[in-house]
This record gives structure tokens, C-alpha cells and sequence, in this order.
């Protein structure tokens, strides 16, 4: 399971967590919002350092191996457009 901590926009931040075969042949992906007058905690631990009632919301999707290359595919594709402008 990974863990990912967004906070470079205060009113949306949050954690991206990816994991596996949680549902056979199936990456799940769930997106943890945290409430904008929180500010996250540095470090690795962040998420678990992060007080319950500060999460204001969370979705869990199942992404079919399909599903995950294409969203992989866009995810480069705006990675590169934003790199040319760096």
C-alpha cells in the first residue's frame, strides 16, 4: 500500500492511497480529503498523524489493470505538458 500526501493547494489537499487485489485482478485507489484549516504533518507518517476528525470526506474506486493504464496514460500526459512549461 502507498500513501500519497497533497498539500500544495490548502483547500484541496489531501492523500492519494493505492493498493492491490483488494478485489481479485483490481488496483484500489481511495482518495482521502482533509479539511482546509488543517495543516498536514510532515514526514512519512503523515496520514497516521493526521486527526480523524480532520479527514472530511474519502472515495474508494477499483481500477481494472484497463482502467489503471489509462489513468497512468493521462496522468503522464499532463506531467509532460506541465514539465514543457517548467
Amino acid at each position: 500500500m502507498t500513501k500519497i500526501k497533497c498539500d500544495e493547494v490548502s483547500y484541496r489537499k489531501g492523500f492519494v492511497e493505492i493498493s492491490g487485489n483488494i478485489h481479485e485482478n483490481h488496483i484500489n485507489l481511495e482518495v482521502w480529503g482533509v479539511h482546509p484549516d488543517f495543516d498536514i504533518p510532515p514526514g512519512e507518517a503523515s496520514f497516521n498523524k493526521t486527526p480523524e476528525e480532520s479527514f472530511i470526506g474519502n472515495v474508494e474506486l477499483e481500477l481494472s489493470v484497463e482502467n489503471a493504464n489509462a489513468l497512468i496514460q493521462e496522468l503522464s500526459n499532463f506531467v509532460n505538458s506541465l514539465e514543457k512549461d517548467l
